[in-house]
């Protein structure tokens, strides 16, 4: 079991796939038929722990395989970047949490996620009488907007960020002067984003692949943007099957690397 109680900020990756996961159903291209398991890549999303607490950033289709696989003994808090469903899917396993902490669970969205979230899981939001007595997940959803929000021992705050044609959240997380940014669907560096990054000591972002895409970010327009931010430390994440991860780590350039499922580090 993966333990929650150090006091420096750990992170753990439970995906660092994009939406199809990896390998693709059918498919035997080199990365789908390796056998190195950096390659397997479920769904993205990120376990952030310190201190005791727990912050969930995005609850993926592939959630219950990923708490089975690490052991996840506690969530204290969801933050959700999109209402896509790669990104939110497994929200109802949340209510396991429920029943093992006896207590209901925080989420931070901005406004667009919180709609989304209502369609798709309106039991979840705005149960039915009928409903209110069904075995569902308790969370109490919190809309951010610009405001810095306390999350545990984090300092959180957020910023709306472009994902082709809908939006998506980077999140900044800090504790005791140090900063982690998460964003794993971007289309474009704006230049509030580039500033939102800036100087950071550890920024995990989207680069889904080396042809361009219409909703996220190239792997070489993800390192650039790091590199120019000056971050100490880079990630890519959200990955495709066209490279394999032992080839692809060969050629990002420091202080880049590329994230893999169960990834664990510090910051």
């Amino acid at each position: 079991m993966i333990s929650t109680g150090s006091k420096t900020p750990r992170v753990l990756v439970l995906g660092s796939g994009t939406s199809t996961g990896v390998p693709l159903i059918g498919c035997r291209c080199e990365v789908c038929a390796s056998r190195d398991p950096r390659d397997c890549r479920l769904r993205s999303s990120v376990y952030i722990t310190c201190g005791g607490f727990a912050a969930l950033i995005d609850v993926s289709p592939d959630f219950r395989q990923q708490a089975l696989r690490h052991e996840l003994p506690r969530v204290d808090a969801i933050l959700l970047t999109h209402p896509h469903a790669d990104h939110v899917f497994g929200l109802d396993d949340i209510r396991r949490y429920n029943t093992l902490q006896q207590a209901s669970i925080p989420a931070y969205v901005r406004d667009f996620t919180f709609r989304g979230v209502s369609r798709m899981f309106s039991y979840i939001v705005a149960p039915t009488e009928a409903q209110k007595g069904m075995y569902r997940p308790q969370i109490e959803f919190h809309e951010t907007g610009d405001a810095t929000v306390d999350v545990g021992p984090f300092s959180m705050t957020s910023l709306e960020i472009p994902h082709g044609p809908a939006r998506s959240t980077a999140f900044k997380l800090e504790h005791q002067g140090r900063a982690f940014v998460y964003a794993p669907d971007c289309s474009e560096m704006s230049d509030a984003f580039r500033a939102f990054i800036r100087g950071a000591d550890c920024v995990m972002l989207d680069g889904l692949r080396d042809r361009e895409h219409a909703g996220h970010l190239t792997i070489e327009n993800s390192v650039a943007a790091m590199r120019e931010a000056g971050v100490r430390r880079g990630f890519i994440t959200h990955i495709s099957h066209d490279i394999p991860h032992a080839r692809l780590e060969q050629r990002l350039p420091p202080p880049v690397a590329a994230a893999y499922d169960g990834l664990s580090f510090e910051w």
